[in-house]
């Protein structure tokens, strides 16, 4: 018995859905992996973060509905953020996300704390968790964005010197904008990989002893691919 050939029109209608099948396919591709950014902080450093988020998510907005890359203050101190990340991941409550970042700086907790958080982190085995730590403080990353600074003289020297460049707050709502326009995000990130770098070059691999040092960058890298995939 012979096959009879197609209609035009079911050939076309064909076509179209392998059209439409291939083009989900793609964007699924495009889209950045379900991100979550959890801050030990809940003012400098997610008002910073959220603004480089928004960014990215308007770049998406026409391929989803649900934001890929999610920025959350804990209030949490260093020692208890990656035990109450696990715990969420555990509970299913967070278990979409396929990369989580904690961002904590080293500030007032103890040594070991500051540096039990990496070595737990990075020390599990095809681990999701990444982290983005800052010695002292975040601060540090925000003046990267506009001078040198290789001095360990911790965050009221930061900040002092933040304000030699504009009006810095730690609530200030702009505060992403501000720095990125009237600072340089690629200058933070060569002047931050220069310094954790220089430690690394010297055998100094310990998060509380590498200060001043920040590894935000690292994230902010990560972050701009998808800048750069929404673009191509």
């Amino acid at each position: 018995m012979s096959l009879k050939p197609k209609k035009h029109s079911d050939q076309r209608q064909m076509e179209e859905k392998m059209k439409q099948r291939e083009s989900k396919m793609a964007t699924r591709q495009k889209l950045p992996p379900y991100t979550l950014i959890v801050c030990e902080g809940v003012k400098t450093e997610p008002l910073y973060l959220q603004g480089f988020v928004r960014k990215i998510n308007r770049q998406y907005k026409g391929l989803t509905k649900q934001d890929h890359i999610v920025v959350y203050g804990t209030g949490r101190n260093t020692n208890g953020l990656l035990s109450y990340v696990d715990q969420k991941v555990e509970s299913g409550e967070w278990e979409r996300f396929k990369r989580i970042w904690l961002v904590y700086d080293k500030d007032d907790f103890p040594l070991d704390h500051f540096d039990n958080t990496q070595f737990s982190a990075e020390g599990r085995k095809n681990s999701r968790i990444r982290v983005a730590w800052s010695n002292e403080s975040f601060e540090l990353w925000i003046l990267l964005h506009f001078q040198e600074y290789g001095s360990d003289n911790g965050r009221e020297q930061y900040i002092e010197k933040l304000n030699t460049y504009f009006a810095y707050s730690k609530t200030r709502e702009d505060l992403f904008e501000v720095v990125s326009e009237s600072g340089s995000v690629k200058e933070a990130k060569r002047r931050a990989r220069k310094l954790y770098d220089g430690f690394l070059a010297g055998g100094q691999n310990t998060p509380s002893r590498m200060v001043p040092a920040t590894r935000v960058f690292e994230l902010v890298e990560e972050l701009e691919t998808y800048i750069a995939a929404a673009c191509d």
